[in-house]
């Protein structure tokens, strides 16, 4: 994926350690490793995720409700 130990460290920190499909996805979207905290609709960017929500969809959301999510 291109990743650094330490960001890869942090990304399975983040979203688990089968997370490398969903840090390539959030990658790809252009969802920052310090979103992974962001509250939406209630639930955390990376528990959306880890429950299956789509990047892109997580995306989607963030943007309807005016947040951003990269850097």
């Amino acid at each position: 994926m291109g990743l650094w130990p330490a960001e890869t460290e942090a990304w399975i920190r983040a979203v688990g350690v089968d997370g490398a499909a969903i840090a390539r996805d959030c990658r790809t979207a252009g969802i920052a490793l310090s979103a992974m905290n962001v509250l939406l609709d209630g639930m955390r960017v990376k528990h959306r995720l880890r429950g299956g929500e789509p990047a892109f969809a997580v995306l989607a959301r963030a943007a309807s409700s005016g947040r951003c999510l990269s850097e």
